[in-house]
Order: structure tokens, then sequence, then C-alpha cells
């Protein structure tokens, strides 16, 4: 295997660990197990399903690449930062998420998972290495020659042996089980047991300073009732593939998991290859055991969004947005390849997949999260603080061109995001996990948007005005995450949209169709769906601009622009029953300032010209799958 020198250099990695057998939590109480396993509805239960936010992608200290940037906040920390309490920062202070989440899940890398700062406790078998001496040593210099060492045996994917040994990764993941479970409150605050599996394979070839890593990473997310006594890791394998085959085995013992992968946008070609992690043209049993393991994906987060490039999508006039199109390297790293990378082009595969081979692949749901690395996500535009501790806790860092931080990770590109939603009964384990499984889930770059989709053939004259539009929808047609059969008739589409209570006023809704021809091409339109403020579509169905009111130096925008919410039925004009097509619903809001204008405002300085002064933020549901039938 080639050694992945970029990791090395920057010490800045992922984190596994290894051994597959099955067992409920050790630590569980007989409360705690109560708690998981509540079956009586909670007072915000909802038939027809509510709308709730979350978080499942949460970095504490515990993570090796938290660690090493000073972040020093625990898993514990995390929670209380998703209940809306305040934490530490290592740059910035304390910090406080404005509204606490709904529901949330602490994903810390699975390898070395909480080593570190078991070094720091005196009392810690591992403390008493001499490699933790080394880490704890006050030279500088000897300290990071120590992380340099962790980060040569992830690049080169070759574990130091004593810090996973089978005692310490069990004793550790039982901790972040027993967390987990002792911050879960039905119908206030749902948790989940997680972690994070990071195979990062090695790319490029020659020296040092010409290699680079691809992103395969994904958040293994367990339902909670029982759990893997320890997780899988890279070290067990860098294929997604076996990763899924362990999931199969677990779930044979009577454990409830699901992988997400996040950040297709870094993966250089390899999260949506046409072909197999080993090379294998893609075959109808790999296809159902991916999507049977990954019915969701993260599609937006701090380091940008995975649905849309302007290349891939080139009549999409908001393709262009939140790009952080790189992959992990030293110094300034090469772009990620498009192709492979992004999901709306993933979609359109499935198609051809679906065709071919009588399985989509690609039949997944979205949601966004954080990333965050700091025991929270920086989600607020006018609230951000960074992703890695001290390498961009700070405005300066931030911004300041030439700081190592900016060059790594080109941090002054990355985005205040992003947010899970799900529709779901109540704010529980089991409904909000079982609103993942069948995919009624969306995704928005940070702001709460709540978002509503339903195909169906009896919808059309529905008003959307009386409340109870939403039983008949439910009734006679399916929700987002969904798939309909017809043979004949064309479907309706009921849209919705509210904006975040506390947020921007909204643009547009649009409705993005992909569809195969007989011919086997697949095609994707963009159609505007419902808008504010009485603009007119013209003959092309396009809609002009809905303005923007950004004072960037102030760094403010006002709502005398846009709709609090906005709804449609819709009949797809282009419908042909003999084509499979899938429909997804993007949700925009009015321009607002983007955190560089806020930073831009602390500093006192103009912002810099190669940076978004302001942005519109988004949501997308997951798609519906239309089939003719047979």
């Amino acid at each position: 295997m080639k050694t992945n020198y970029l990791w090395v250099a920057l010490v800045v990695v992922t984190l596994l660990s290894c051994d597959n057998q099955v067992e409920q939590s050790k630590n569980q109480s007989a409360d705690v197990a109560d708690n998981i396993t509540a079956t009586a509805k909670t007072v915000d239960y909802n038939p027809n399903r509510n709308a709730y936010f979350g978080d499942l992608h949460i970095h504490s200290s515990w993570s090796f690449d938290a660690f090493i940037y000073n972040v020093r906040t625990t898993p514990e920390d995390a929670y209380r930062f998703g209940k809306g309490e305040m934490i530490q920062h290592p740059v910035a202070g304390d910090i406080q998420n404005r509204r606490p989440l709904d529901f949330m899940a602490v994903t810390d890398h699975a390898e070395y998972m909480g080593v570190m700062m078991q070094m720091l406790d005196k009392d810690s078998p591992l403390a008493k290495l001499e490699f933790a001496k080394r880490i704890r040593s006050e030279d500088r210099a000897e300290s990071l020659a120590a992380f340099g060492e962790v980060g040569q045996s992830l690049a080169r994917n070759e574990p130091m042996t004593d810090l996973i040994e089978k005692d310490v990764i069990s004793d550790t993941w039982q901790k972040q089980i027993e967390i987990a479970n002792r911050f879960n409150e039905p119908g206030v605050f749902t948790t989940f047991p997680a972690y994070e599996w990071t195979s990062s394979p090695s790319r490029g070839s020659g020296a040092p300073e010409n290699m680079y890593a691809a992103n395969m990473h994904r958040n293994v997310i367990y339902k909670g009732d029982k759990i893997s006594t320890i997780p899988f890791s890279s070290f067990d394998s860098q294929d997604p593939e076996q990763l899924w085959k362990w999931m199969e085995k677990e779930k044979a013992k009577g454990i409830d998991l699901i992988a997400i992968p996040h950040n297709s946008n870094m993966s250089d070609g390899l999260m949506y290859d046409k072909k197999t992690y080993d090379g294998r043209p893609i075959d109808k049993a790999y296809a159902q055991l991916r999507i049977d393991n990954e019915p969701i994906n993260e599609v937006v987060q701090i380091k940008g969004q995975s649905m849309s490039h302007p290349l891939l999508n080139p009549n999409d006039e908001f393709a262009d947005y939140e790009l952080y199109a790189y992959t992990f390297a030293v110094g300034l790293p090469p772009a990620s390849k498009p192709q492979g990378s992004y999901v709306r082009e993933a979609f359109e595969q499935g198609l051809s997949h679906k065709k071919e081979l009588g399985v989509n692949p690609y039949e997944f749901g979205i949601i966004g999260s954080s990333d965050g690395h700091n025991s929270g996500g920086p989600v607020e535009e006018d609230g951000y603080f960074g992703k890695l501790g001290v390498v961009d806790g700070s405005p300066q860092v931030r911004l300041q061109a030439g700081e190592r931080g900016s060059r790594f990770l080109r941090s002054r590109y990355m985005s205040a995001a992003g947010l899970a939603g799900v529709w779901a009964e109540e704010n529980t384990r089991s409904s909000i996990y079982s609103s993942l499984k069948r995919k009624e889930t969306f995704a928005t770059s940070g702001p709460r948007i709540a978002v509503r989709f339903f195909m169906g053939t009896d919808f059309a004259g529905t008003d959307l005005s009386d409340q109870s539009w939403l039983d008949k929808a439910y009734d006679s047609g399916v929700p987002m995450g969904s798939k309909l059969e017809s043979k004949t008739e064309s479907p309706d589409f009921i849209v919705w949209a509210s904006k975040d209570a506390d947020g921007a006023n909204l643009d547009r809704i649009q409705i993005i169709k992909q569809w195969i021809d007989k011919a086997g091409k697949t095609h994707e339109k963009i159609y505007n769906a419902a808008w504010s403020d009485k603009r007119v579509k013209d003959a092309n169905g396009n809609i002009p601009a809905v303005g923007n009111t950004v004072d960037v130096p102030d760094a403010s925008y006002t709502n005398t622009i846009g709709d609090a919410t906005l709804s449609a039925v819709w009949n797809d004009p282009d419908f042909d029953a003999a084509q499979s097509a899938l429909y997804l619903v993007r949700v925009l809001e009015i321009p607002t300032p983007r955190w560089t204008t806020y930073d831009a405002k602390a500093l006192g300085i103009i912002i810099p010209d190669d940076l978004d002064a302001t942005t519109q933020e988004r949501a997308w549901s997951s798609p519906i799958w239309y089939e003719p039938s047979k």
C-alpha cells in the first residue's frame, strides 16, 4: 500500500478500531434500558409527523484530529452543546447553540477513539506508555513527532498495537454507548450511539507532496437496542463493501445499524464510482448490499455540499453553491474529481443501474450534518466558530491569507452547515430511526427550513390552506423517500416549505426531475414550482431573481422580500408513464450574509475578493422515485 504522507506531515487524520462481536452495553442501568425501549407516546406525538432537526456527525476530543488541535471537550460536552448548554472552545471561548437540537449522535473516529485523552489521565494504563509521555511533553517538537507517528500508522493503514488493544477499544466504546444512553430523553432530546469509519485511500504517486487521500468516510448509527461490542474500522478494511458485509453479520445478531456516507465531494470520484472499490463491475448483489446498509447519505456539512457541481449540472443556475471540491493533502490540496463525487449524478446513475440490474444502489435519502470537531456544530452564519480548534477557531486565522490553517483544508472556503431533518411521529429513537430507514428525511444548509413533498394520483384540486391535506397526502400518496408505481396516470405532487422561525424568508421551491429514456440515456430538468413576491414566470419557466437586501459592511439583511411559507400542487408537464424517473425538491432562502461577512465585520476589514459575501441557504428533500407498473 502507498504511504499517504500528507496525513503524516500535517498529522490531520481520521480514526478507527477493530473487532466484530455483539452484546448489549455492559453499562446500561435499568433506568437507561427503560429509556431506550420506552413505547408510550410522548406529548408531541403526531400521526402526520413532526419535523425534527438534528446533527448525526459531531466529534469531540476523543477523535484524534480534534485532540491534536487542542480540543479537550468530551462526548458529554457535545451532548450538552446539542441540548443548548454552553461549552468551551479552545480559541473562541464559550460557544452555545442558539436553539437546542432535537436529536444528535457523537461520531468520534473509531480508530484510537479516546486514546489521546486517556493518555492525560494518570490513572489510565495508557498514561504509563512511553509514547504517552512523549504526547504529553511540554516540548512541542517532541509531542508533534509523537503525533506524526500516529499519522504514519493511519497513512500506512498499520495500527499502533499498544493503542488498539481489544480491552482499551472495548472499554472506550462502552463509555461512548453509556454517555449516549445517559443523555437520551424521549420526547425531548434523542441520542444515538455512533462512530465514524474513516477509510481514506491514498491517491497520487511519487514524492510526498504529490500524495493525497480520497474521502470514503461513513458514520455508523445504531438504533440503540443492541450495539456491537467493538466498531469495525479501516484497519479491518478500507473497502466499504467489507463494512457492509460486517454490518450484515451484526444485523443477523439482532443489531439495527445503518451507515451514512459523507463528503462524497472529496472522494475524488470513488464514492459513486461505476465500479466497486476493488475494481469489479457493479452487479446486483453489490447494489443490493449497498442500499440495504446505506439508506441515507449526508449531502451538506462544514466541508461543503455534495449535491451538485457546475461541471456536472451546467444548466443549473444554483449548482455553484458552497463548493469545497478538494481532497486531503499537504498545503494546497488538489481538486477532487467531480465525476463520481456528487449525489445528483449518482441518482442518475442509479436509474441506469436499476434498468440494467433490477436494483438501484443509489436509491437513498439525504440529510445534512455538521462534522464539527469542537464538540459542537457551527451551523449559524453569525455564530461560526470553525471546524478544528486552534486551526480555524478565530476570524483572523480563517480570513487572513498565509496562515497554515487557511491553506490546509482551506478553512476560508468551508461552510457554516448543516442539519439533518426528519419527519417522525415523535422525538424518540424508534420514531426518528424509522424515519431514517424509510428515508422520510431532508437536508438543510443550517437553517431550520421545514420541507414537505408528496407524490400521488389524486392530489388535483387539493386546498393546501386546509390542514386536512396532510391526511389525504399520507392516505392516497407517498412521501419523500418512497416509490410510486403507476401505469398511465400522471401523478400530482404536493410541495410545501416553511422558513426557519428565526431566519430568512423563502425565495422559491424547485422540483428537480431525472429520468431515463427508452435508449437508456439519463436526463435532468429543473422546474420552478412555487415562488415569492408575485414574480412572473417566463415562457421557458424561469423567474427573475428574488433580489438582495444584504448590507455587507453591516453584515445584516431584512425580510422585506420573500415569503414565510411556499406551497403548490404541481403536475409534471413532461411526464411519460413509460419512463422511470425521480423527483426531489430544493428550497432556497433569500440572500443573507455569509459567515465570512460576519468575520470581516468583526475584524474591521473588507471581505477578501476570493470569498463570497452572501449566501442563499437552502434545503433539499429526499427523492420520490416513479416506476412504470409492469
